[in-house]
Order: C-alpha cells, then structure tokens, then sequence
C-alpha cells in the first residue's frame, strides 16, 4: 500500500535539516497540497510516520524508503541526507482524484562518480532568479559541488573596477552560497588568474576593468586578455581577490583559478617560459592558504595528448615543455580537462597526465556525447570526477543538466522513462521555484520564440 500525504506531515529529522528550504521543497513538490513540519531526530536521518526502517548500502551515499507506515532517509552525512531527500520528494505522484502519494520503494544512492561538480557563470544578463533556479535544479539533481564564478557581477572592496555596477553584494551572494549548502553542496569559489581577466566573454569586446577604468592598463597583457605575471601589482590584487572569496564562501575545500586559454601566453615564447614559475607560486600559494587549487589543463597539454582526435588545445608546445609547466605546480593541485568535441572514451587528453599523480577531471558541456565519453573515461580510469560546464548556454541549454545527472546515476521521478529531459526539468523547475515570478522568470528561456532560431520545438 502506498503512504498517503495528508494536508500536514511532521518529519522527525536531522536539526542541520532544519531550515526553510527543506520545507519550501516539500510545498513545492506537493503541488502546494501537504505543509511540512520539522522536529528533532537522529543524526543523518528523516523520518515521517512508522516505517520499517531500511539499512544503508555498502557504497550507497544514502538509502531512501517508503512503505504505507511513512517514509525514511538514511545517510552517511548531512550532504547526502539532503540528496537522499530530494530523491524521496521526486516519488511523490498523485492519482486520478489528486490525492497525493509515494509508492512502495527502496532506494539507495548509488553513484557512478563521487565528484559530481557543476560550473556556474553569472554574467551581467542573467536574472537572480534564473540563477537560484540553476542552483536549486543542480541540487535537486543530486550534485555534489558547484563552481560560481562571477563575471564581473560580484563587488569587490580591493578594487571597485573588478565589478560592473549592477553586481552581487557580498549580502546577495552569501544568499546564493547559503542556498547552495542547503541543498547538500559544497560552494567553491573561483576567479581567472591568467587568461579570462576581461571577465567578458572574448566576441562582446567588453572589458570589466579598462573600459571602466583605462589607466589600469598595466595589470594586463598588451592585448587586455591576460593578466600582466611580471606586475607585483598583479599578484597582490589577486592575493587580495581569494582573500575576499575565501572570507565569503567561508568554509571550502577547493579554489578554482581558471588558467586558461592566454593566447599570448601560448604563442609569445618568452611569456610561455613564465609559466613554470607563476604557476609553481601561485598554485603553491593557494595551498598554502588552505584551499585545494583548481585550474584548466589546456595551457600545458600538448599536440600529442589529443592523438589526433578533435580538441581545444590552446599550446603547440612539446611534451618537454608542458612537463616544465606541470612540474611547479603544488601536488595537491586538480587539473580539469575541458573538452567538448571528443565524443569516444577513452578520452586520451584526459589520461595524459594520469601518471603524473594529479587528480584529474573530465569536464564536458551540454553535447549529449561528449558528457558520457567524460563520464565512462573517469569511471573505468579512476578519475577523481567530472565537472559539467555551462557557459553562456545556460539558457538554452538548461535541461543537459538533468541528462548528464542520470548518466552519473542520479535519483528519478517514477515517470522519469516515460518522458523527455525537456519536460521533466520543466517539471522541476515548476517545484524548485516558491518566488512569485513573471513570465520572462517562467522556464529557462525568458522568451518562447528567438528571432532567428531555427529550432521546432
């Protein structure tokens, strides 16, 4: 028999669970229909009702449970109690008279992937809200840790020209980065400390800082793209720039410093034998405060590493040379290989290094096989995990986040076989959304017909 939901439950939970977001998500996934109650419970649990309680999996992250008594979550920890929890509010259903219910199930989490990262972009055009939307789908969609990097949008107090001037307060952004933990994720910060430094995107020709203030023009490269190594200036703003982000984002692991895609850098010979040495200090610093650091691995991966298969490489150098590179860096380092165009696993790029003794991630974007060739190359290789990129794509692109969720193993609706990636994460979104909102705020498109799309659907 399935557990039926009354117009009010009281779930006996975890006291890190009590906060207005796991009840929010329940009104939400109950089509506004049942209204949830917290009190104190066991440690890395939630209970509702008299169920049989279920043992946890071996490798199962949590175990999720449902009989007509009441529902139950067990997990290992408060992060993956939370998944365990979106996972049981994915099974609520209803019948032909509307009566809301979850059928008998026994579900433990049981990942592909440990490290299921997702990078998030928030440039000037995206509405807040559209940006806690993003988080709460990837929450919903059991990730484990999300990238922010701010695109000129977050407000800086080492220097005013770091931001346009409708950016994120440290106030709005903490928001963001609570709402993130809430749903059992990890934050982590990120700023470009080589390539990137316009923070604009390469075709808009906007620059954050010298087209708000020119006179800055030598903390770049000559071309505006990268920062300027050489310039002690640099090194300071940018000590500055994570001392921010460490106080902001508070307790993390990881720092994502980009390091991609200097164009100058990779063709001026002088500039590429810089290289070894900044990124020795700069990786060797970042540990040294405590933090994991990430960076792109495309300015050391040389021509070879591809075998001939379609890339982005960014350097034409040797394997001599991107060894020197890689050499310097601290070894707690994490290299991301992002590679959108390779479609069959084994991707060799990202092996390339793996006897070097870094961890190494896979890191697609919304190309449907590109995302499993990352995913099989990390799982059968032992990779530390995937990182799904977003970009600019986010828009369009939304529902690849749900699709490439699943190849990981994430939790389903029972209707999820049934139906396509775009209407289930409409679905989603729906009950992940409580703000009263517009209709340009509806869905992930904030208009159903683009001038000049070709697209049917």
């Amino acid at each position: 028999m399935p557990f039926y939901l009354s117009d009010a439950i009281t779930a006996a939970t975890d006291t890190r669970m009590h906060n207005e977001t796991v009840c929010h998500l329940f009104d939400g996934f109950s089509m506004h229909r049942c209204t949830l109650s917290l009190t104190s419970g066991t440690p890395n649990t939630f209970v509702v009702g008299t169920p049989i309680l279920p043992s946890l999996g071996a490798n199962a992250e949590y175990v999720v449970h449902a009989d007509e008594g009441g529902l139950a979550v067990i997990a290992r920890n408060i992060d993956a109690l939370m998944r365990g929890y979106l996972s049981l509010l994915q099974k609520i259903e209803y019948n032909a008279d509307g009566a809301l219910y979850v059928a008998p199930f026994t579900e433990n989490g049981v990942f592909k992937i440990a490290n299921r990262m997702i990078h998030f972009c928030i440039f000037p055009e995206n509405s807040r809200l559209f940006i806690r939307k993003c988080i709460r789908l990837a929450g919903a969609l059991q990730y484990t840790h999300v990238v922010l990097e701010f695109w000129g949008m977050l407000r800086f107090d080492c220097c005013a020209a770091l931001s346009w001037p409708n950016a994120y307060s440290k106030e709005e952004a903490a928001d963001l980065i609570r709402e993130i933990r809430e749903f059992g994720m990890e934050p982590i910060p990120m700023f470009n400390h080589l390539g990137h430094a316009s923070a604009c995107r390469l075709l808009s020709g906007k620059h954050v800082v010298l087209d708000q203030d020119p006179s800055l023009y030598a903390l770049f490269t000559p071309d505006g793209w990268s920062w300027n190594v050489d310039n002690p200036q640099v090194w300071a703003l940018l000590k500055a720039v994570r001392g921010e982000l460490y106080e902001l984002f508070g307790q993390c692991q990881y720092f994502h410093a980009g390091l991609d895609e200097s164009y100058m850098h990779a063709n001026h010979p002088a500039l590429y034998q810089k290289l070894p040495d900044f990124l020795g200090r700069l990786t060797q610093e970042i540990s040294r405060e405590g933090k994991r650091p990430m960076i792109w691995m495309d300015m050391f991966l040389p021509p070879e590493a591809y075998q001939g298969r379609k890339s982005h490489a960014c350097t034409k150098k040797t394997p001599e040379d991107c060894i020197a590179v890689l050499s310097r860096l601290s070894p707690d380092t994490v290299l991301i290989d992002w590679q959108y165009k390779d479609t069959q696993p084994p991707l060799p790029s990202s092996l390339y290094f793996k006897d070097q003794g870094f961890a190494i991630m896979g890191a697609p974007w919304y190309e449907t096989a590109n995302g499993r060739a990352h995913i099989e190359t990390v799982q059968t290789s032992n990779l530390f995990g995937v990182m799904l990129t977003t970009w600019h794509t986010l828009n369009a692109e939304l529902p690849s986040l749900l699709t490439f969720a699943r190849y990981c193993g994430a939790a389903a609706a029972p209707w999820s076989d049934y139906s396509g990636c775009r209407e289930e994460t409409a679905t989603l979104l729906r009950k992940l959304t409580w703000e009263a909102h517009a209709y340009e705020d509806a869905g992930w498109m904030k208009n159903q017909i683009v001038l000049g799309s070709e697209k049917t659907i």
